[in-house]
């Protein structure tokens, strides 16, 4: 953990002056008078803060750099910093006094013994403080450690999701073009090159957010390359005008629902077509696509599809989109919500 040193003065500082001036309020003494800036107890009070603020600043240190890993050896030089620090003060105050300003803090005489038990209630004060201080100051680094981990686990989640879109995308087709090229239909290199720009818009959009117009459209191309291998395509109705083109949503999210209707559908029966629809109202897009259950394929519960966006959803837009999934004997059935 980074050691904040002007923050720590700060609230050092600031934890001081309310000490002295809680101190004062119940002795009933005033906690600045005339004498209070005199040269004399200046030097005392400016030489005292220097002495008192190396116990948090030896605690944040020790703390920062061995905690939690080694806590013996934290504990240990945090307790051999209190007699070290003391032994500071004394040169400081006591010592170098005399000799630079002509005057000491303690004026009758005493022992080195009493000096040093009377300076452990500074030692323990500010010691509190310094440990108060760190377990605050780490905790929020941890939650910002946490958080800083948990944004890049979801990127590397999300950029391995979105790695498997465009195999899957490409499997789906070439096994579509294969058809074709089977049957010698003649839409084939239509279709070959509806693919080709298909494919450029889900190799290289590499944007976080496209506009809604934008991910439409490419959602608008690849049903028309469906439907030019399709005999029945006039069972395919698709509705995606009542848009708001111009908000954001996150590219690839929306065609997936529409290859699994494709790929396990039947387009057959005038009665129950394949239907994809969408429209928005303010900030929220209404996506629901249905088609009838083919009888020669089965959707599995599992599939790189469905799966994949299933959990893009919900690394991208935590409680903010609703999805429901209908599976009947019938029909499949897909109804997305998203406030984008």
């Amino acid at each position: 953990m980074p050691l904040r040193l002007l923050h720590l003065i700060v609230c050092f500082l600031a934890f001081y002056f309310l000490w002295d001036a809680s101190i004062h309020l119940f002795t009933g003494k005033p906690l600045f008078t005339i004498k209070s800036f005199r040269v004399h107890n200046i030097v005392i009070a400016a030489t005292g803060i220097i002495s008192f603020f190396l116990y948090p600043l030896a605690i944040c240190f020790i703390l920062a750099r061995l905690a939690p890993q080694r806590p013996g050896w934290s504990l240990t030089l945090i307790l051999l910093c209190i007699p070290v620090i003391i032994l500071f003060r004394y040169l400081l105050q006591e010592m170098l006094g005399p000799l630079i300003w002509g005057f000491s803090v303690y004026y009758q005489p005493y022992t080195f013994g009493f000096y040093f038990r009377d300076n452990l209630y500074f030692a323990v004060l500010y010691s509190c403080f310094g440990f108060i201080y760190f377990i605050v100051q780490y905790t929020k680094y941890s939650v910002r450690q946490q958080a800083e981990l948990a944004m890049a686990v979801k990127e590397a989640e999300l950029a391995l999701l979105k790695s498997q879109i465009n195999p899957h995308f490409l499997f789906n087709n070439l096994s579509n073009i294969y058809t074709l090229i089977y049957r010698k239909d003649e839409n084939a290199l239509t279709v070959v090159e509806k693919l080709s720009s298909l494919l450029r818009y889900a190799l290289y959009e590499h944007r976080d957010k496209v506009t809604l117009e934008t991910e439409l459209t490419y959602l608008k191309n690849y049903v028309e390359l469906q439907r030019l291998r399709i005999d029945a395509s006039e069972n395919i109705h698709v509705d995606l005008e009542d848009i708001d083109g111009t908000l954001l949503i996150s590219p690839h999210l929306l065609v997936s629902f529409s290859e699994n209707a494709f790929k396990y559908g039947d387009m057959t029966d005038p009665e129950h077509p394949l239907t994809i629809n969408a429209h928005t109202e303010g900030a929220t897009l209404f996506y629901q696509v249905s088609n009838k259950k083919s009888k020669f394929s089965t959707l599995p519960a599992g599939g790189i599809g469905l799966n994949n966006v299933k959990r893009r959803l919900e690394l991208l837009y935590p409680d903010r989109h609703t999805l429901k999934v209908t599976d009947s004997d019938l029909e499949f059935i897909i109804d997305l919500c998203i406030k984008l």
